[in-house]
């Protein structure tokens, strides 16, 4: 938080307790709170003039943003790392703290892990007739119609859940840029 957003802060806590905001008010705060997110102390100070009449003062906002950040952490799963850190301890721990540090300040974070899969031996064996690697290179992204939503690597389903004779949707086609504006097949490595 900067020192203009800990006088905004104050601000509001002044229309609250009317309080009169000097600068070394500002210094002595900034000192206290500088860590915080604005947007979570505003909620903070709000949050505590709702409940209290209480004087406030940086312990009750430093106390009602870790509670926050806490409840939003509660609501969130954590995702994985990318799968090329597994053997990186380091780089996989502060990759994990990265995510928490993120999800604790509010940011979205997708929930599916980011690797590179390649078609299962049982996709193989099952894909029938239908050997174009386009398909094949359909099965490295999600697919993306509601009903389906298969994963990388796994073989799209019906609306009832059952597999797809063809093994991979339009939408999926589509989602991996593998058909032109005409529905008809693009050429793998084609950038166009």
């Amino acid at each position: 938080m900067t020192p203009e957003e800990v006088i905004d802060l104050l601000t509001t806590a002044a229309a609250y307790d009317r309080r009169k905001v000097g600068e070394a008010d500002v210094v002595a705060w900034h000192a206290a709170v500088k860590d915080l997110d604005i947007l979570d102390a505003q909620d903070a100070v709000v949050g505590h003039y709702c409940e209290s009449t209480d004087w406030l003062m940086p312990a009750h906002v430093r106390k009602r943003v870790k509670a926050i950040r806490e409840a939003r952490l509660a609501r969130e799963i954590v995702p994985a790392p990318d799968a090329e850190l597994a053997d990186e301890p380091g780089p996989y721990l502060e990759a994990i703290q990265d995510a928490v540090k993120k999800l604790a300040r509010g940011f979205s974070l997708p929930k599916q892990i980011a690797a590179k899969v390649e078609p299962s031996e049982e996709y193989i064996e099952e894909r029938g007739e239908d050997h174009s690697p386009i398909r094949i290179e359909a099965f490295r992204v999600a697919c993306p119609w509601p009903p389906c939503r298969a994963l990388p690597g796994a073989v799209c389903v019906d609306a009832d859940g059952r597999r797809l004779s063809v093994p991979a949707h339009e939408a999926r086609l589509r989602a991996a840029g593998l058909l032109e504006g005409d529905g008809q097949p693009r050429a793998i490595g084609d950038a166009s």
